[in-house]
């Protein structure tokens, strides 16, 4: 009986050394992989895997492992956008911006006496661009107006105001800081 337990232990201890030699350190009894959809016995736990955590939730009556949402983290970058003596006092320019999550986005400077105020060229209505037209931002597509200096709606559709960027001068030049949305 002897002989039949340490053929055993040979057998499980080499099988053990294969299944290591395979897969190096992952695979390991005490720590299960845990993904999304995978069921879970206890409501609340939390586990963490590679950077991501997962809680035991409940869904369609099933405990299973969840994805905790992540935390948003917004980009900013700051831009020379415009040469300060491009602008001149109750003008309006359209200018192309590096987005922080690449790509360009427009934006519309307005030189005001107050300073320079910096908005989305998209309409908040539809996403189309917006032009100076008289002393309003008019939507080219359905006629939306807005305000240059704040980029309050003044005639709908839109009911929402342009996007504001803030908008700074300093060293004969003209910088808009974009955020991500």
């Amino acid at each position: 009986m002897t002989s039949q337990s340490s053929r055993r232990a040979f057998l499980s201890a080499t099988v053990a050394s294969f299944v290591w030699l395979v897969t190096g350190d992952r695979a390991s009894a005490a720590t299960p992989a845990i993904s999304a959809g995978a069921p879970c016995k206890v409501k609340g736990r939390e586990r963490t895997v590679d950077g991501v955590t997962f809680v035991c939730r409940t869904a369609k009556g099933k405990l299973v492992w969840r994805r905790t949402p992540g935390e948003a983290t917004s980009k900013v970058t700051t831009v020379r956008a415009l040469e300060s003596a491009d602008l001149e006092l109750g003008k309006t320019k359209v200018v192309d911006v590096p987005a922080p999550n690449g790509g360009l986005t427009g934006v519309v400077l307005t030189r005001t006496e107050a300073g320079i105020t910096a908005l989305r060229v998209n309409c908040t209505h539809a996403g189309f661009p917006v032009a100076r037209v008289g002393n309003i931002l008019e939507c080219e597509l359905h006629g939306s107006q807005f305000e240059p200096t704040t980029g309050a709606v003044l005639n709908g559709p839109a009911t929402r105001p342009l996007v504001r960027y803030e908008a700074t001068e300093t060293n004969g030049g003209i910088y808009v800081t974009v955020t991500s949305a």
